[in-house]
């Protein structure tokens, strides 16, 4: 992910005449002129980025067009509304959508969520781009929304809605490389590094204290992912650690596509899932291991009990139906 190098200006010509020692004429075949050293090449990012940003802009018209869209639904919030803008639950990803993993990087639901995170989307974005070239900028983007998505997903059992995780990456990214380009130390004038560390760690405090539930791991594995591919692509001398972090953050965010047994969400969709295919012993040991972390869930109850009842276990069937009724009366009549 390099820039072509600024042309290097070629040394001034040799002088002549007036100012010239008498013992080393200029123009002597025999004795060697030294020469002026050729100016080092300068880093990679240095030269002005030019360009237009379309990525970027297209991303926040983006952004923009699915808060109008949802905003139109009558209930906003819902998955009914989300899934019309493939923001998808974790179900329908652990059965393969995994584009809800980008899609719900495009999703507000209050005014000012979308105004601080499109804000940084320009201020951040638009120099990348320019610096990279708009079709690499598009990869990192779709890159940085999947990967912070996932991260998301594993620890929360949701994707969550909003561009943070991508701007976390685009901070990360100009935060390593800051060096390299003058775009990127522009970006970060001011206390902007100050403010992004202390919101990070703010939002870290408040979602522990039960303030505020706030997508923590989409923000801390986009700055990650975005210090990574800094690292491989633009700062000198750090290639290599850089792809291997890239490797290891992309390797950890595809397990929770597939595998999530610290998931009761995931424990529960793999019950459901062995026991319509008829699956039943694989269906009962989900089913437990969902009731050990949700012991007052009655539709695990009721639906344990339909598993014993096709294993040969009447007794423990009716004790899961006892259960799952006195948790909540309601469970048969609402199936």
């Amino acid at each position: 992910m390099s820039i072509d190098p600024v042309p290097v200006e070629s040394a001034a010509p040799p002088p002549t005449g007036e100012g010239v020692p008498e013992s080393l004429p200029v123009s002597s075949p025999d004795v060697p002129v030294p020469l002026a050293p050729t100016p080092a090449q300068p880093p990679a990012l240095q030269r002005p980025a030019t360009g237009r940003p379309w990525v970027t802009v297209l991303a926040i018209v983006a952004c923009i067009g699915v808060f109008l869209g949802l905003n139109s639904q009558r209930q906003p919030m819902s998955w009914e509304a989300l899934s019309k803008f493939c923001v998808l639950s974790a179900d329908q990803i652990w059965e393969g959508g995994y584009w809800g993993l980008v899609c719900s990087a495009f999703a507000h639901i209050e005014l000012w969520h979308l105004a601080f995170n499109v804000y940084w989307l320009w201020v951040f974005g638009a120099p990348l781009e320019r610096a990279i070239g708009s079709l690499r900028y598009l990869a990192f983007y779709l890159a940085a929304a999947a990967v912070s998505s996932s991260y998301q997903l594993a620890v929360s059992d949701t994707t969550g809605i909003g561009a943070s995780g991508v701007g976390y990456a685009l901070f990360g990214f100009l935060w390593w490389g800051r060096h390299t380009s003058p775009a990127f130390e522009q970006a970060l004038s001011g206390r902007t590094v100050q403010y992004f560390l202390l919101w990070l760690v703010g939002c870290m405090v408040a979602t522990q204290l039960g303030l505020w539930n706030v997508g923590n791991a989409a923000h801390f594995s986009g700055m990650l992912f975005g210090i990574a591919v800094a690292a491989a692509f633009v700062v000198p001398g750090s290639a290599r650690l850089g792809k291997l972090g890239i490797a290891g953050l992309v390797s950890l965010a595809i397990v929770p596509l597939f595998w999530a047994p610290w998931s009761a969400s995931w424990l529960g969709h793999q019950a459901y899932r062995a026991h319509a295919a008829k699956r039943y012993d694989d269906a009962y040991d989900y089913y437990s291991r969902f009731i050990e972390r949700v012991p007052d869930s009655a539709w695990a109850h009721l639906n344990r009990s339909y598993v014993n009842e096709a294993l040969g276990e009447p007794e423990r069937a009716r004790a899961d139906r006892q259960t799952a009724l006195a948790i909540d009366p309601a469970i048969e009549r609402e199936e």
